[in-house]
């Protein structure tokens, strides 16, 4: 079975797996494990933070960063469609006991101006605005890169509004690696979290990364949430690895590329359906309803091919490392006998 439903499905490789056997341990709750201090210093020297910390999700990263950042009752600026709004469960009204406000974007880019008047508007009766939130690759936008240099400009208003940035960079490294931006994120926001266990390959884990205060209270809520751990370096090991391999997410992207590329030279061959590709490793494709965009999963499935929605009428197709070039075959002849 081909499964494009996720990057999460990815297993990781043989020398990633020999990493946690052979990883030298100790207790993390003690700060004592070599592994995972290396791969914290190693991380945030890679983008330019003063800290970081190994926590088990990035929705535990996410949820973190909003306990520091806010208050009860304050609001989280940021996209209507984005990850920490949508996708984590409630959490944040559950555990920060915040509320979101939508702001309007294009690709996941938040218009500047709007954000400036929307703490204009909130001056009157209106709940306290602490923190904004970018979501770098943007999920709803089928993967959208924003720029670095927009994620800059955020950061430059909300420091002239006393507001904290921060960003849900789960898939952060496909924007890094495709934009050729910039690695020092820890100039342009106030905290950021990434995944190890999406299209990098390791079985899990996340980084969440920030000033040394931060994290130091990061710590502190981790070990509310239940995320402390001990002999950390088995699973730090494998992430340490996966990261040393993420060149290859450009191997993704070009897959990705393939197939959009032949769909989009055969379209008028009865495709019933728009695709969208936005440089990184998903394809969306969009239907006129969702009783057809579920018909076509299912005729996916039956020739072996896995997808699933990302809302009612758009198919999502993940490519990532357990994806061989003769795959893509197969995938092609997939789409195009089932639409």
């Amino acid at each position: 079975m081909i499964d494009l439903r996720s990057d999460t499905v990815t297993k990781p490789d043989k020398d990633i797996l020999q990493e946690a056997l052979e990883a030298e341990l100790g207790d993390d709750e003690y700060g004592e494990d070599p592994t995972v201090n290396h791969l914290q210093k190693k991380c945030s020297q890679l983008l330019g933070f003063e800290d970081a910390l190994f926590v088990s999700s990035g929705l535990m990263g996410n949820q973190v960063s909003l306990l520091i950042h806010n208050t009860p009752g304050s609001e989280v600026i940021t996209t209507s469609d984005s990850h920490i709004k949508n996708y984590e469960h409630g959490a944040a009204s559950f555990l920060s006991r915040v509320q979101f406000r939508e702001v309007e974007h294009e690709n996941g880019i938040i218009n500047i101006d709007e954000i400036a008047t929307t703490f204009e508007k909130s001056k009157v009766n209106k709940p306290n605005i602490k923190t904004i939130a970018v979501e770098n690759t943007h999920l709803a936008s089928g993967g959208s890169i924003v720029p670095y240099k927009h994620i800059k400009n955020i950061y430059e208003l909300s420091q002239e509004l006393n507001v904290n940035l921060h960003i849900d960079g789960a898939r952060v490294w496909h924007a890094i690696l495709q934009e050729k931006s910039s690695l020092n994120y820890g100039s342009v926001c106030d905290s950021l979290t990434f995944c190890f266990s999406k299209a990098l390959g390791a079985p899990i884990g996340s980084m969440l990364l920030g000033s040394k205060e931060f994290i130091k209270d990061a710590r502190e809520y981790r070990k509310i949430l239940g995320g402390g751990t001990r002999q950390v370096g088995v699973i730090a090991s494998m992430a340490n690895k996966a990261l040393d391999k993420r060149q290859r997410l450009l191997e993704d992207h070009l897959k990705a590329k393939h197939v959009y590329m032949d769909l989009v030279d055969k379209k008028n061959e009865n495709v019933e359906f728009n695709v969208k590709y936005q440089d990184t490793n998903m394809l969306f494709l969009e239907f006129e309803n969702n009783q057809i965009a579920n018909k076509f999963i299912e005729k996916l499935k039956n020739q072996k091919v896995l997808s699933g929605l990302i809302n009612k009428n758009t198919v999502r197709l993940v490519f990532h490392k357990d994806i061989v070039d003769d795959d893509l075959e197969v995938i092609k002849e997939a789409i195009y006998s089932s639409s």
